[in-house]
């Protein structure tokens, strides 16, 4: 694989999570933060002419593209005197986001059923990145273009998209795609610290409950460097690391659990059949060996009588049936 280079171009997919229940208990208003992304984005652009843009936003109900558009759409978008690139992702950002919090509320379909109001659709948005950054690569294989893909998050996990989310994050891998994490505010994120982690990203948390300019800031100083610059500079990492996961029984966070030996599913509880791969277990009661019952004996005896050992149960083992 080949090392990259200052001359490059950069290939950055933003995911905006704008889920408007989490946003009610922000600290930082979502204008204000809007602020904040679209002079990030800028700055980002003018780094380099190359460089390439993607921004999307998920919300509970949808996931748009909100930037790059298509020219029909490029036409209506208000004129403001700025730089044409800069008002093109001013505008597109802005008058995106409005229009998925003003509009009319969408039917639940299979895609958000079980989404609490308090949760995105952050897997959704994630392989839509991955869609569009694969469409640009293909597109340029005359030059090697390095992308990664940086998301906001302000919502709560969703352990039900925890399968989805897992293949998105193994897809961003065998792609050579870092995914940063910057988690506005609430609790940290549980899945979205192992996407960090696994792809070689940065796991970030915004500290806007002091200091409402702490996005732009961490922004502008952690997620603005390109692969080139990450080799020479220390970026901030989070080292602890949750690495729970979700059952796929009842989609909850589990610390242990049980695990098929065929196609590895996890489950909260034992079960006869794996409701994935539906292998059927049986279920073998493992002795101790003859060695450790003599042993047992013999440490049993007293007054020259010996006391049989019990057979405790050392192992039970989940194995598909034959």
């Amino acid at each position: 694989m080949s090392e990259p280079l200052e001359t490059d171009p950069s290939l950055l997919a933003v995911v905006l999570d704008i889920n408007a229940r989490a946003w009610s208990d922000s600290p930082l208003a979502l204008e204000n933060a809007l602020q904040q992304i679209t002079i990030f984005l800028n700055a980002y652009l003018a780094l380099k002419q190359e460089n390439r843009l993607v921004v999307l936003a998920a919300s509970k109900k949808e996931c748009r593209c909100l930037y790059p558009v298509d020219r029909a759409r490029a036409a209506s978008l208000p004129n403001i005197q700025v730089y044409e690139q800069f008002r093109m992702v001013d505008a597109c950002l802005l008058s995106g986001v409005q229009s998925m919090l003003s509009g009319a509320e969408s039917e639940v379909t299979d895609m958000n059923r079980g989404i609490e109001e308090s949760q995105s659709l952050i897997s959704r948005a994630l392989s839509m990145a991955l869609c569009h950054i694969h469409k640009i690569s293909e597109a340029s294989k005359s030059y090697k273009v390095w992308s990664r893909i940086l998301m906001l998050s302000a919502a709560d996990d969703s352990p039900r998209e925890y399968i989805a989310l897992m293949n998105s994050i193994f897809a961003a891998q065998k792609l050579n795609v870092l995914i940063d994490i910057c988690k506005i505010f609430g609790q940290d994120s549980v899945f979205l610290q192992q996407a960090a982690d696994i792809t070689g990203g940065n796991y970030l948390k915004v500290n806007t409950a002091n200091n409402n300019e702490s996005l732009l800031q961490t922004l502008m100083f952690s997620c603005l460097a390109d692969h080139y610059t990450r080799d020479i500079l220390y970026l901030p990492n989070n080292e602890l690391i949750d690495f729970r996961t979700a059952c796929f029984c009842h989609r909850k966070v589990v610390d242990v659990g049980f695990v098929c030996s065929v196609c590895l599913s996890i489950f909260c509880k034992m079960a006869p059949v794996c409701s994935t791969c539906h292998t059927k277990f049986s279920f073998k009661i493992v002795r101790q060996s003859s060695a450790s019952q003599t042993n047992g004996s013999s440490q049993n005896s007293t007054n020259g009588t010996v006391k049989p050992a019990t057979n405790a149960l050392s192992s039970l083992s989940l194995a598909p049936a034959q």
